[in-house]
């Protein structure tokens, strides 16, 4: 049986100015960016990666390092559909944005033109355990459920747990064993977002994604908590849409949202 693609696309729109590439967080999948089309319609086209070990990728083994995951995401972002490239991850998915984001740019074969990060520490922000739980089933377990971003049904549910914890457990390893090893920012802006409620990332290491960056910062803070800018996608797609629209207007040929766009359809 052939493997399933690592990248899922979830709105195409041969107009749209730019694609938007999603990483989701730790215990996630590609469907947890699958509530963002009605978002993203008119401002972009939109993908979502996806870690081996679950959903799609169930029967595959688990990754085993953050540089791994993102030469091989990398790889699939070089297969889209010759657009400007926007990465965006939340909490282990922004480090995760900016691994691939950092590979993208050293091939120079397509380089993104933005890095959007929500609800994750700076990439150097140490210790790397900051905010995260003992890797034992209770733990987890409790995490899982202090964070409120899982439903209650699978909290509730014993069999969906089981399959749930250990997945959880794979991607946290990943941020465990990750070092920052960089000594240049970044070429491209990075813009981040956190939830003014959220306990386990602060405001202050949220902002310290200035020092991984030399080409302009931004941060935002929202209502919320660790899952607030998951919950709010509009505040992302409001970035997006200025980033298309500069691009577009650079060219000389100002993009335009669809009529149905405009109207929030």
């Amino acid at each position: 049986m052939r493997p399933a693609e690592p990248l899922v696309q979830w709105l195409a729109d041969a107009e749209a100015p730019v694609s938007l590439v999603c990483f989701h967080c730790a215990g996630g999948s590609a469907q947890s960016f699958f509530a963002w089309k009605q978002a993203a319609a008119g401002v972009c086209e939109l993908y979502a990666v996806e870690l081996p070990g679950r959903s799609r990728r169930l029967r595959e083994p688990f990754a085993r390092s953050v540089t791994e995951v993102a030469a091989a995401f990398a790889e699939q972002c070089q297969a889209l559909p010759d657009k400007p490239l926007v990465l965006f991850g939340h909490s282990l998915g922004a480090l995760l944005a900016y691994e691939t984001a950092r590979v993208l740019l050293a091939q120079g074969v397509r380089k993104p033109v933005h890095l959007l990060v929500s609800s994750r520490q700076s990439p150097d922000w140490l210790p790397v355990c900051a905010g995260l739980p003992a890797l034992n089933d209770q733990a987890l377990r409790d995490y899982l459920a202090n964070l409120a971003g899982t439903p209650r049904e699978v909290l509730a549910n014993q069999a969906m747990m089981d399959l749930a914890v250990p997945i959880l457990q794979a991607d946290l390893e990943l941020i465990l064993g990750y070092r920052h090893t960089h000594v240049r920012g970044l070429d491209i802006p990075v813009d981040a977002f956190g939830g003014m409620g959220d306990e386990q990332v602060r405001f202050e290491s949220l902002g310290c994604w200035q020092r991984v960056t030399e080409g302009g910062f931004s941060l935002r803070m929202i209502e919320g908590g660790h899952f607030a800018v998951m919950q709010q996608p509009q505040v992302v797609m409001a970035r997006v849409r200025v980033i298309g629209d500069g691009l577009a207007a650079a060219e000389g040929q100002h993009w335009r949202p669809s009529p149905a766009a405009v109207r929030g359809d």
